[in-house]
């Protein structure tokens, strides 16, 4: 096309009844009925399902030309037991009376109002009866602190509080969020920018002092006096607990700020038990439970992951005060996902008390309808994701130069292969970019919506992931998916891929990037070797992805292998099961119940994978054979959040 004669367009500008805006170089339809759009709420709106995307003016157009007013609004088809039923989009929902207006779009709208979903019309009536005798548990995710942490409690690690495990309900008591910028956010606008920098400085500076009278955080309504009464007697009372058992008064003072006291507040009515997320962000003024990946993130902020390689942290001055809140009585449970972090955290904390609170079970997802059967194909595509929160710096966690120095070898002997980065990319060396031109390379660095994803993994054949340590949700998501996955043995990688059975393990990162000390009970990592490529991590995805190409047959194999495990071992269903059981014990007495009554567990024949009635549920049950055993750099950063 002739470059003079192309159409110029300005935006954001409007097409019948759509605002246009481009993001990431993508241009989006936003839809009239969402609301006016201004820059505080214009990436969240793009990203709303009701929204278009296109890569092209004409593309977009055509879209909003056949767009369906009609479906993108629900339609009310019933009333049952105090909720409205709508039929939305392919799914049924129950919505209570008291919640007003909502986006049935959203889900944190949805479960912020405690809607019911199903796919028919009788499954949400007969769940909508069922959740009238359920015990509710509030999901505590959605508070401010956990945003400022990763946005951890989004992460998809959770997404089973969706589907909560018999007899009880996740719920979350978060206000209605602000659609536009605060008072102040508008106040910041009419006053300079140096005006501003000393203002938020001070700000700063003054601002735990009058934590007690500020309102609410991002949300529509304000904080009642009782509850932030309850939050500071909560806070008082674990100070002086923490000082009676001796904790350094510096180390107190910093743990409970990093609490978040607003955050706190914001849970001051509720009185039931609380779900968190990965951080015990408490003070302990509800009974809760929480789930982890490993034993570091029960110290975050003050002590991260990444570098704890040479720390002892049983002399941390912040050891004895996490010890004494998961020793108190509103700690009810510590659920794991990780059989080796349900031996450590007993281990590190030498406390029996503590040891009856852990309950393990293998994380489980729902499987896709669609994916990847391994027929015979022009190509060969191969495909490595970032993290969930898209960090740039994560791409070297994750073995992301491992693998563009593999793919530079294995695409001159290989010309059928194909890779598709999803991540926002680092600052790279040149060399690297010099990889990434003369391959085929893709790299998508915008948001996917649902869809997209699901047709990017579906159409992909190996899936890579060398990186430092387990990623749980990418590692069960691609066996999902039935791709050939390579990985690194980084620790926890071997308790969900089995070599030559579900998937291929490269060697080079256990015992000098991450590794279980099983005498401290600690997780020790490493991370900074990571900024350079392991000749001997690149060796082996060289090696395994060969293996791959050459040998079809064995990447269908390990393809239906992972598909098979994620369908009858690593089940939502058996997921909940071991959710059940630490939520039944955390409705009596710690002392009244010991869900771990010694078992022998025995597992035949090692190459046949896990059978699913033989996996351990209890922090004290034996390993089975399958399990593991036990400077110029860039800087690198690990999101705290350790399922992605």
């Amino acid at each position: 096309m002739d470059l003079e004669s192309r159409v110029r367009y300005n935006y954001p500008c409007t097409y019948k009844s759509f605002r246009l805006v481009r993001r990431f170089g993508r241009l989006f339809g936003i839809p009239d009925f969402l609301g006016p759009i201004d820059d505080h709420n214009e990436g969240s709106l793009s990203a709303h399902p009701a929204s278009l995307g296109a890569s092209t003016r004409e593309e977009l157009e055509g879209l909003i030309d056949a767009y369906d007013f009609c479906s993108a609004r629900p339609v009310q088809v019933g009333r049952e037991d105090g909720h409205d039923l709508y039929s939305h989009r392919g799914v049924f929902y129950g919505v209570p009376l008291a919640a007003g207006a909502i986006d049935l779009n959203l889900e944190e709208e949805r479960r912020r109002t405690g809607v019911i979903c199903g796919h028919d019309l009788q499954q949400v009536r007969e769940r909508i009866r069922a959740a009238q005798t359920c015990v509710p548990v509030e999901f505590a995710g959605w508070l401010p602190i956990y945003e400022a942490s990763g946005n951890c409690g989004r992460h998809p690690q959770f997404k089973h509080t969706g589907d909560p495990p018999p007899g009880y309900r996740f719920t979350q008591s978060a206000p209605r969020r602000r659609t536009g910028p605060s008072f102040w956010q508008r106040g910041n606008r009419l006053v300079g920018r140096v005006v501003t920098g000393v203002m938020a400085a001070l700000w700063f500076m003054s601002r735990p002092l009058f934590g007690f009278f500020r309102c609410g955080h991002g949300y529509v309504q304000g904080f009642a006096p009782r509850a932030k009464l309850r939050a500071l007697a909560a806070l008082l009372r674990l100070f002086f607990q923490l000082v009676w058992k001796g904790a350094r008064l510096g180390a107190i003072v910093r743990f409970l700020r990093s609490r978040h006291y607003q955050s706190q507040v914001l849970l001051g009515n509720h009185r039931g038990l609380v779900f968190l997320t990965s951080m015990p962000y408490t003070y302990g003024q509800n009974p809760w439970v929480i789930e982890v990946e490993d034993p570091t993130t029960l110290f975050y902020p003050l002590i991260q992951n990444g570098n704890t390689a040479g720390m002892s942290i049983a002399e941390s001055p912040y050891y004895p005060i996490v010890k004494s809140l998961l020793e108190a009585e509103s700690c009810k449970a510590i659920i794991t996902h990780m059989k080796s972090t349900a031996t450590m955290i007993p281990t590190l904390f030498g406390s029996e008390i503590i040891r009856k609170k852990v309950f393990y079970t293998p994380l489980g997802i729902k499987p896709p309808r669609r994916w990847q059967r391994h027929e015979e194909s022009e190509h060969i595509n191969l495909v490595f994701i970032n993290s969930w929160c898209q960090v740039p710096e994560n791409f070297f966690v994750r073995g992301g130069l491992d693998v563009l120095e593999a793919f530079g070898i294995l695409h001159e002997r290989y010309p059928q292969l194909r890779l598709t980065l999803r991540t926002n990319l680092p600052t790279l060396d040149e060399h690297y970019h010099r990889i990434l031109e003369a391959g085929w390379v893709r790299i998508i660095n915008r948001f996917l919506a649902p869809e997209e994803m699901d047709a990017l993994l579906a159409d992909s054949h190996i899936f890579l992931l060398p990186a430092a340590r387990v990623h749980i949700v990418s590692i069960l998501q691609a066996m999902s998916y039935g791709l050939a996955v390579v990985t690194s043995d980084g620790w926890g990688i071997e308790e969900y891929i089995n070599h030559e059975r579900n998937g291929l393990i490269v060697k080079g990162r256990y015992g000098k990037i991450s590794w279980a000390d099983d005498e401290a009970g600690m997780l020790r990592e490493f991370y900074s070797p990571m900024g350079t490529p392991d000749p001997e991590v690149v060796q082996g995805i060289v090696e395994a992805v060969s293996r791959l190409v050459e040998d079809a047959t064995l990447r269908k194999r390990l393809g239906r292998s992972a598909r098979r495990d994620v369908e009858t071992v690593y089940t939502l269903d058996r997921w909940n099961q071991g959710v059940k059981r630490a939520l039944d014990a955390a409705s009596v007495p710690a002392d009244a119940v010991n869900p771990f009554d010694p078992v022998s567990l025995e597992w035949m024949g090692s190459h046949h994978g896990p059978q699913p009635d033989l996996l351990p549920d209890r922090a004290d049950a034996p390993t089975p054979s399958w399990a593991p055993a036990a400077s110029g750099e860039p800087e690198i950063h690990h999101e705290p959040c350790r399922g992605s």
